[in-house]
């Protein structure tokens, strides 16, 4: 085993045990280096592997903070799609968000891990709507949701135009463009954040965030059959645990 890992593996356990309480500084890497008998440099580099975990975040001009992990906000697993004045909604957790800032609706390729779904071929053009969602009262934000829309079903339409009207887009695709009672499914999975999702959702280093991809499919009019819609959200999922009722059968 490495030096570095090995102090690493000690320092993460001091940290377990509370040597080094939640939000406050641990001691400056030149302490630590005596703490523990290593040179400065192989502190530096467990410290560095502790931030990508998520257990440390280094700050620049005041040190090492041991990161806080207040207990996670349940996200009941919801099977059923709700609508209220505003339009359709999946869960309950999120129905009280709201757009904190302007939506944006571009079109570029489709990305890639998307294609098999929307059955669309590499390069082809999709409408892509990103909102950035969260507490209306404070601005914070909790959510991140973009859609992708295939560009020969959306584009020139209103679901390419920034506001949609009431309903959103999915009144949108039942009533204006006849495109019958739409379906859903979901999916819950995990990944790696990118730089431009740490910086708006205020992620620590080494947090992935929780994505649930929504694919919605047409059942009537010429979209009839077709994926007409692949949203994508992410949360932080250091703040968030899908949860779900287990019964007794």
């Amino acid at each position: 085993m490495a030096l570095w890992t090995e102090i690493t593996n000690r320092i993460r356990a001091d940290i377990v045990a509370g040597r080094y309480p939640a939000g406050e500084l641990m001691p400056r890497e030149v302490d630590l280096a005596k703490i523990y008998g290593v040179g400065k440099t192989t502190v530096h580099k467990a410290l560095a592997q502790l931030e990508m975990e998520g257990l440390v975040v280094q700050t620049q001009g005041r040190g090492t903070v041991v990161r806080a992990h207040p207990a996670r906000e349940r996200l009941t697993l919801d099977t059923s799609v709700w609508r209220d004045e505003i339009g359709y909604y999946f869960s309950a957790a999120v129905q009280p968000w709201r757009a904190v800032r302007p939506p944006t609706v571009t079109e570029g390729p489709c990305p890639l891990d998307l294609l098999p779904v929307l059955g669309l071929e590499p390069g082809a053009p999709v409408v892509i709507r990103d909102r950035v969602m969260g507490d209306p009262a404070t601005g914070q934000v909790m959510q991140l949701a973009t859609s992708y829309l295939p560009a020969d079903l959306a584009a020139g339409t209103v679901l390419a135009q920034p506001d949609t009207g009431p309903g959103g887009i999915y009144d949108r695709m039942e009533h204006d463009l006849g495109w019958g009672e739409l379906q859903w499914d979901g999916l819950i999975a995990a990944r790696a954040a990118t730089p431009e999702e740490v910086r708006l959702l205020g992620l620590a280093p080494g947090v992935p965030v929780l994505c649930i991809t929504r694919t919605t499919t047409a059942t009537a009019g010429p979209a009839a059959g077709r994926v007409v819609e692949v949203n994508v959200t992410r949360r932080d999922a250091s703040r968030w645990a899908v949860g779900y009722p287990i019964e007794r059968r």
